[in-house]
C-alpha cells in the first residue's frame, strides 16, 4: 500500500498524480534529504516528506540511494525500478581508471573501415550518461557516416581555409583589424597561418591532415540553455574514453568546430536543429596504427590554499 506524504498539498484535490511518491516502507533515514540537489525532502515524524516544490532535476539521486526502495518518481520510472535503476556494479580501482585515461590517444590516421550503426549507438550511449548542468540532458548528436559525406564537408573546409589565408595576408584587413582594436587577435591568427597552409597543401596532394581519413563524424550540439559548452564537451570526453573498448579511436576536431562557426555553407551542409549551436566535433574510426606504449605528461601545476 502506498502512503503519499506531501506536506501542504491535498492530494485528493490534485488533478494528476504527484511527481514523487513516498511509500509507507520509508524508514526516515535522511539519505534522500542529504543527496537531493533541489532540497525537496525533509524528515517529519521519522518519515520523508516533500516540503520544497522547486522544479525537480530528475537526477534520480533519491531513487539511487534509498535503502528500502521507498521512493517512486513518475517521470523517471518507465519500466521497473530494477530495469531503470539497476544495482551499482563493481567499482573500478584508481589504477584501472588512470590506465583507461592514459590509453586514450588522439587518432590521426584511420582505416577506411566503416563504423557500424550498432557501435555508433554504443558511443552515443556513453555520452548519454555524461553529467550536464542542472541535469538538463539536452545534448544532441548529429552523425555523418560515410567517407563521401565527410569529404564533402572537408572540401568546403579547405575552401574556407583558402579564404581565411587570403584575408590574413591582406594588409588592408590587417589595418582595419588594428583600428577595430583586434590587432592582437589578428596577429595571433597570422602566427597560426602556417597550419591552414599545411592543411591546404596536403589536401591538394590528396592527403587528409584535417579529418585524418575518418569516415564518421559525431557532432555534439545543444541549445544555449544551462551550460552548453561544458555539457557537450564532457559528453565528448566520455565517448573518446570509451571508443577504444570497441576497437575504435577518436580525435577532437577543433577545425571543424571553427569552420561551422565561420561558414554558412558548412552550417547548411551539417544542418543542425534550429536554435542549436555546435560545441564539439569528433572524428571516429578504426586506428590504422596501434600504440605500444603510454605517453608521459608534464607534472600538473597545482596551487593548494588553506
Amino acid at each position: 500500500m502506498r502512503n503519499i506524504f506531501l506536506k501542504g498539498i491535498n492530494t485528493q484535490s490534485m488533478n494528476s498524480q504527484p511527481l514523487i511518491e513516498i511509500l509507507e516502507s520509508c524508514i526516515g533515514c535522511n539519505k534522500c534529504v542529504e543527496v537531493c540537489p533541489r532540497y525537496l525532502f525533509s524528515i517529519e515524524n521519522k518519515k520523508a516528506v516533500i516540503t520544497n516544490f522547486d522544479p525537480c532535476h530528475d537526477c534520480g539521486h533519491c531513487l539511487a540511494i534509498c535503502p528500502v526502495d521507498a521512493i517512486i518518481h513518475h517521470r523517471m520510472i518507465m519500466n521497473t525500478l530494477e530495469e531503470d535503476f539497476p544495482p551499482v556494479g563493481k567499482s573500478l580501482s584508481y589504477d584501472q581508471v588512470l590506465e583507461t585515461i592514459r590509453q586514450r590517444r588522439s587518432i590521426r590516421l584511420f582505416t577506411d573501415k566503416i563504423v557500424s550503426d550498432e557501435d555508433i549507438s554504443k558511443l552515443i550511449e556513453l555520452g548519454r550518461y555524461a553529467p550536464s548542468g542542472h541535469n538538463h540532458c539536452r545534448v544532441s548528436y548529429t552523425v555523418i557516416n560515410g567517407r563521401k559525406e565527410v569529404e564533402h564537408i572537408l572540401e568546403n573546409m579547405i575552401q574556407l581555409f583558402k579564404k581565411m589565408k587570403k584575408q590574413l595576408n591582406s594588409k588592408i584587413i590587417s589595418f582595419f583589424a588594428i583600428l577595430a582594436g583586434k590587432g592582437k587577435f589578428f596577429a595571433q591568427a597570422r602566427r597560426n597561418l602556417y597550419r591552414l597552409e599545411s592543411h591546404i597543401y596536403h589536401w591538394e596532394k590528396g592527403i587528409d591532415k584535417v579529418l585524418h581519413y575518418s569516415s564518421t563524424l559525431i557532432l555534439i550540439h545543444v541549445d544555449r540553455t544551462g551550460s552548453p559548452i561544458e555539457d557537450c564537451n564532457i559528453a565528448a570526453q566520455n565517448i573518446m574514453l570509451g571508443a577504444p573498448t570497441l576497437g575504435l579511436g577518436a580525435t577532437y576536431i577543433g577545425y571543424l568546430l571553427k569552420s561551422w562557426e565561420n561558414s554558412e555553407k558548412i552550417r547548411e551542409i551539417i544542418g543542425l536543429p534550429d536554435g542549436h549551436t555546435l560545441y564539439a566535433c569528433l572524428a571516429i574510426g578504426y586506428p590504422k596504427n596501434k600504440f605500444r606504449r603510454l605517453v608521459p605528461r608534464p607534472e600538473s601545476r597545482v596551487t593548494v590554499r588553506g
